[in-house]
């Protein structure tokens, strides 16, 4: 796992951050969900979803995130899992993938429901609960996955399962069951949407759509609320996922590095290396233009036979400047 990856769960891992995306993806910024309902699980999802005989296929897969929500009326029971999967990149499979999740979540749900009962021994009343290892009227918990695009470029992949289909016969696809996938992409979302997230993800999402464009970065940036409280975290995933730098003073002066404030000394780094790329290029065009006269003058001694000259202009500046003025040479 490099860097970039690790970056990303750390930061999205905070339930802070946590609660703030989920808050957008299902109550459209309405903190329904808050940070204290949350709490971890192991992102590692395994299971023998082809039976208990020996003969089924072990599958293990491990989530960015996963959380389980607790309800807000007693502070203990349970009625939510989510889960996050971060992409750098867009992944074309992405729809059987997070099927795939939420599908070994549900089944370890029902695995570690039917382990409870043979301990307990308070299950096999008749063949139907014998068979499905739970009780009659049992619940699992709904898992809602989110799949966040911590890309550059905006999503370009499919977003359902039907998408991936190469159905032939229409007439079937009432048949064929569809799995979409819940997509956060900050290319996807209008500005006003960004302004809506309580934690500097929101800043995130806009250094991720505009960093190409420095005139609208600058311009969403300073007038974000959070512009000026932009957690090293935060900063952490900017960095790896857009490759910029920022400043080591913005960066060493608080815990929370004031963005305006790096912006401001980013621009004046760019604007320096500007003037100096600049000075750069019209020394290197002043040397390419003189060697050319210098050739130009050359070929015009070889062609009139002064040869002596040709020696003499090697040292002699002035003598060069009358030749150049002599030809025409400019």
């Amino acid at each position: 796992m490099g860097k970039k990856d690790i970056y990303a769960k750390q930061y999205i891992g905070n339930s802070a951050v946590f609660a703030d995306l989920f808050n957008m993806l299902l109550y459209q910024g309405r903190q329904e969900i808050l940070p204290e309902q949350l709490s971890p699980l192991d992102p590692v999802e395994t299971a023998v979803p082809y039976g208990k005989t020996g003969r089924g296929i072990a599958i293990e897969r491990i989530r960015d995130q996963i959380k389980i929500l607790s309800s807000r009326e007693d502070g203990r029971a349970a009625y939510l899992l989510l889960g996050i999967d971060a992409q750098a990149k867009t992944h074309y499979a992405m729809p059987v993938r997070n099927m795939l999740y939420d599908s070994l979540s549900y089944t370890k749900q029902v695995e570690d429901l039917g382990r409870l009962h043979r301990q307990g021994h308070d299950y096999g009343k008749n063949p139907e609960e014998f068979l499905s290892g739970i009780q009659r009227g049992e619940r699992i918990l709904p898992v809602i996955t989110a799949v966040l695009n911590l890309s550059q470029e905006a999503w370009s992949g499919p977003v359902s399962l039907r998408e991936m289909l190469a159905i032939q016969d229409r007439r079937l696809e009432p048949w064929i069951q569809d799995y979409k996938i819940h997509l956060i992409d900050p290319h996807r979302m209008k500005e006003e949407e960004l302004e809506l997230f309580q934690t500097d993800l929101g800043m995130v999402f806009k250094w991720l759509r505009y960093g190409k464009d420095r005139e609208k970065l600058e311009w969403s940036v300073r007038k974000d609320r959070h512009a000026h409280t932009v957690s090293r975290e935060a900063i952490r995933v900017i960095e790896s996922h857009t490759n910029s730098r920022f400043p080591e003073k913005a960066k060493k002066e608080e815990e929370a590095v004031d963005m305006c404030l790096a912006l401001d000394m980013m621009m004046e780094e760019a604007k320096a290396e500007g003037v100096s790329q600049g000075i750069t290029q019209g020394i290197t065009q002043g040397i390419t233009q003189g060697e050319n006269r210098l050739v130009q003058l050359i070929l015009c001694l070889q062609r009139d036979g002064r040869i002596s000259d040709m020696v003499s202009i090697a040292a002699d500046e002035e003598m060069r400047r009358r030749l150049y003025h002599e030809y025409g040479i400019l």
